[in-house]
């Protein structure tokens, strides 16, 4: 199955912490997603999960401990938009905003927030795509704007 690309308004509503639905809120369940794509770098390669639904993109990584170092989730979109993230009972992590195959900011070290409202974690400029990593891992690995980002599929 080809992984689904979030569209238009949708995309907005599924990202938006104040769009989330009260069972959605009140889930304490993670979800753990298969891997199906891998980021390759100089230092190795990050296998990636892909949300492929409304709900699957709303929950992210929610509820989860601190991802492995190699492992990641890459969020997808039809086409550039300015997104909105937030780190709702998520475990610190880096954002990888990307734009176009190339890295546009990087947002590091990010921690969580336990109680709503949530900060909005917003790009500098419309993105494609969204990786979530291991807090810390950009720096380790090096990405930064202006590095390329291109996953490819498993």
């Amino acid at each position: 199955m080809k992984p689904a690309l979030i569209k238009g308004s949708l995309l907005t509503a599924a990202l938006l912490s104040i769009a989330l639905s009260p069972a959605a809120l009140n889930a304490n369940t993670a979800q753990y997603l298969p891997t199906e794509a891998q980021w390759c770098l100089a230092k190795g390669c990050i296998d990636l999960e892909i949300p492929k639904t409304y709900d699957q993109y709303i929950q992210g990584l929610r509820n989860r401990p601190a991802l492995g170092p190699w492992r990641g989730m890459w969020f997808r979109f039809a086409s550039a938009k300015l997104v909105a993230f937030n780190m709702y009972e998520c475990a610190s992590l880096d954002l990888i905003f990307i734009r176009d195959g190339k890295v546009v900011e990087v947002k590091a070290n990010l921690p969580p927030c336990l109680k709503l409202p949530c900060a909005q974690i917003i790009p500098i400029e419309p993105v494609d795509e969204v990786i979530e990593l291991q807090a810390g891992r950009a720096a380790a690995l090096g990405i930064k704007a202006g590095s390329p980002a291109i996953p490819k599929l498993d």
